[in-house]
């Protein structure tokens, strides 16, 4: 160099600049970086260079250049600077969030991932501003004081290690760990991961609830690897399994499965289904060792896996036994009576169909006998339903006994059955007939309760009464209906003129039905006379009948009828309104007489019966004394707490209730002290005998005698003869009503025979004003 001139060691513009200055400028001790051409290098040089003014004797100035080659110098900042740039790409491109603080908190460095799970604004990262962006930090937590306070228990302690978890409020779930910087043992910062574990925690959610819901399954499920081992059972096949029975874990699937047909294996048809379609749906038997197998429904899915290979399978199972259960008790149900297990119609229909086609083209026979339990309801509705079922039941076994092996004992419904008498002739269907009457007549003992029931029976003689079931049931029916008419607890054999008989009655039925509309029901009145003063005090209303065709038709007649098939309830509520109306007539007239309506069980039973009584006492305005309610004795029997409820609130409505035909139904003292019971009305069967038998007499004494005790007035029916009258005056007795004082009057008739008895009142009353006194 030397020789040189130093713009020739000048390799850079600036350079030159700076040797172009004067002396004084340049020789000022400052240092700067040049570079400067080695040429035995072919290169420029970095290096540092001072220059200093060095001042000679003569006043010239020389110049001394100092220069420390920075070759190594900076070519160790650029290794670093590349290795800064390769940290921070690495940093950059960590999928965890990652942050660098000093143990003041002063952020040293953070990666790009750490700005997107804190979703930091670039305004606190252009300002680079800690405390802002600690601020930020906190504020996205969801529990920012469990965050602020983590946060200090680490800048307490440097050298703790921690693992917390964080939900964000923009709904991440981020994990933090911290672990402290280490310089030789002592710590100099802490270093933060924050990890995005969100999706791990719906995974790890959507785990558990599988796991759930297969340990919770009650479908039976298994899992099996490629050989086919039970590799994990749910508790619902443990169950399958039964207790005292080992794990289906560990076993081959096909050794405790097995097709459901013997014929077919198992393994080979769900192979199949795999190649196929990839699952096996099918029924299956689950063997249990020391018990039956278990029937089950299997769905048995194969999977494989990337490469298509056998991975696993998983079996669904489900108990099929209820299922089979169910099957057989529906065909069951199908074919006998639920209640007493006897065949119902069906399997009789069965039966019978099968007996015709033998007998066709022979001269074979059979019997079909309808039978009916006399007042069965009765028994019913007093002692309830489950009672009423437990004697049907025991009914049943009585009249299975009656049978032989080849007959069959069917229940229809209710307390009705049918016995079919397989190759039974008249004398065979005759005997069998008395021998389940006499049966019948045998008490019954049910829960201490000893009681009879009787039977009405029709029989109907294949092929002379019918042909086909149908006809053999209806004519066996017709049968047994016309026994109940002559008095119930009889047999008979169905003969055509009965069906003859039943169309008229049917024909009556329908007449009775369109009589009201027609104008041919009436109500008539029969006064209810006092014994003692003559005066009539009330009436009882009748329902009376003209038909054009049939004339008068007896209420003994229709009212049956119309017990039977429920009309009984519209013409009940058409007789008690007429009844009010006239009663109102009569009270309006000054004089207040009490109206009687015979009431039937079925209008009783009927829903809302005391509030259609009081709005009809509303309506009409009439006393609810003017009006009085006819029971019979059975009616207090049926149902008897509901019953009692139910007269109980009449009692309280203010109408009068008295006792029908006293004495000659099914008699229980009882009620007439704990119902309100205002009369009794003794039958005219007991009347008829008065003055001069003795056994009727002392029966009417009995029954005043008894009314008396019990302040409940008497009154007499079918009083004909003044001996009669004059009796049941002598006995006590307060009321009478029969043809001695009227018969049963329409309205207009009443009204004359009333008109008539006050104007001879009037009359004595007259004649008694102008009789002197003694």
């Amino acid at each position: 160099m030397q020789g040189q001139a130093v713009l020739e060691l000048a390799s850079a513009p600036q350079d030159r600049i700076f040797w172009q200055q004067a002396p004084e400028q340049i020789a000022n001790g400052v240092n700067s970086c040049t570079t400067l051409w080695n040429p035995q290098r072919g290169m420029a040089i970095p290096v540092e260079r001072w220059v200093q003014a060095l001042p000679e004797k003569d006043g010239a100035t020389l110049l001394l250049m100092s220069m420390l080659d920075r070759s190594e110098c900076e070519a160790s900042t650029r290794e670093l600077e590349a290795l800064l740039s390769e940290l921070r790409a690495t940093l950059d491109s960590a999928a965890d969030g990652i942050l660098s603080c000093d143990l003041q908190g002063n952020i040293r460095a953070f990666n790009h991932r750490l700005v997107q799970i804190w979703q930091l604004p670039d305004a606190l990262l252009t300002r680079r501003d800690d405390g802002a962006i600690q601020a930020h930090l906190q504020a996205q937590v969801q529990e920012p004081e469990r965050y602020r306070q983590c946060m200090a228990t680490l800048r307490r302690e440097p050298l703790l290690e921690s693992t917390e978890v964080f939900a964000l409020r923009n709904g991440l779930v981020v994990e933090q760990r911290s672990v402290p910087q280490l310089v030789r043992g002592r710590p100099t910062g802490r270093v933060f991961v924050f990890r995005d574990i969100s999706a791990q925690l719906q995974a790890q959610a959507g785990l558990q609830l599988a796991a759930q819901v297969f340990d919770s399954s009650l479908d039976a499920i298994f899992i099996a690897d490629a050989q086919r081992t039970v590799i994990r059972a749910n508790p619902a096949c443990d169950a399958l399994l039964g207790s005292g029975h080992a794990s289906m874990v560990g076993q081959a699937a096909t050794d405790v499965l097995s097709s459901a047909t013997p014929e077919n294996d198992l393994l080979d048809q769900v192979q199949a289904a795999w190649q196929a379609d990839g699952f096996w749906a099918g029924d299956a038997r689950l063997r249990r060792q020391g018990c039956a197998d278990a029937p089950v429904h299997l769905s048995w899915v194969l999977l494989r896996d990337e490469h298509g290979q056998e991975r696993q399978s998983i079996g669904f199972m489900r108990d099929l036994a209820p299922q089979h259960a169910a099957q057989r008790r529906i065909e069951e149900l199908a074919f006998t009576d639920a209640l007493t297990g006897l065949p119902n119609r069906l399997q009789l229909a069965q039966r019978v169909e099968s007996a015709i086609d033998n007998a066709r083209g022979s001269s074979t026979e059979f019997a079909v006998l309808f039978l009916d339990l006399d007042r069965f309801k009765i028994v019913n509705d007093s002692l309830g339903h489950p009672f009423g079922d437990r004697v049907l039941k025991l009914v049943a076994q009585r009249l299975q006994d009656c049978l032989r092996q080849s007959d069959m004992l069917c229940r229809l419904g209710g307390d009705e059955f049918v016995i079919y008498l397989h190759g039974a002739g008249r004398p065979v269907a005759e005997s069998v007939a008395r021998r389940v009457l006499d049966e019948m007549m045998n008490p019954f003992t049910l829960d201490g309760l000893g009681f009879s029931v009787q039977s009405s029976i029709g029989i109907a003689l294949y092929p002379h009464d019918g042909l086909t079931l149908d006809d053999l049931i209806k004519q066996a029916d017709t049968a047994m209906y016309r026994v109940k008419e002559r008095g119930r607890g009889s047999y008979d054999f169905y003969r055509p003129q009965m069906s003859v008989n039943l169309l008229s009655r049917i024909k009556m039925e329908h007449a009775m039905r369109l009589a009201l509309s027609l104008g041919q029901m009436q109500a008539h009145y029969q006064p209810q006379v006092d014994c003692a003063s003559g005066r009539i005090i009330g009436m009882e209303a009748l329902l009376r009948w003209n038909e054009p065709q049939l004339g008068a038709v007896s209420p003994a007649t229709f009212i049956p009828l119309a017990e039977d098939c429920g009309y009984i309830v519209t013409l009940g509520a058409w007789v008690m309104e007429q009844a009010v109306q006239e009663a109102v007539y009569w009270h309006s007239h000054g004089r207040p007489l009490t109206v009687s309506v015979n009431v039937s069980a079925l209008e009783l039973r009927q829903a809302g019966f005391v509030d259609r009584v009081a709005r009809l006492l509303a309506e009409y305005r009439l006393p609810p004394q003017g009006l009085e309610l006819e029971l019979t004795e059975s009616v207090l029997l049926q149902d008897a707490q509901d019953m009692a409820q139910l007269l109980t609130a009449l009692g309280r409505l203010g109408v009068r209730l008295s006792i029908d035909d006293f004495g000659t139904g099914y008699s229980s003292l009882a009620y007439l002290k704990k119902l309100p019971i205002h009369r009794l009305k003794i039958d005219k069967s007991f009347v008829d005998g008065l003055p001069d038998q003795e056994h009727d007499a002392a029966i009417v004494q009995a029954i005043i005698s008894m009314g008396r005790a019990l302040r409940i007035q008497v009154v007499a029916e079918g009083v004909e003869t003044q001996l009669q009258r004059q009796a049941l005056q002598d006995m006590g007795c307060d009321f009478y009503q029969g043809y001695l004082c009227a018969p049963a009057l329409p309205a207009p008739g009443l009204r004359v025979l009333l008109e008539e008895q006050n104007r001879d009142e009037e009359k004595e009353v007259s004649a008694s004003a102008t009789r002197p006194s003694s």
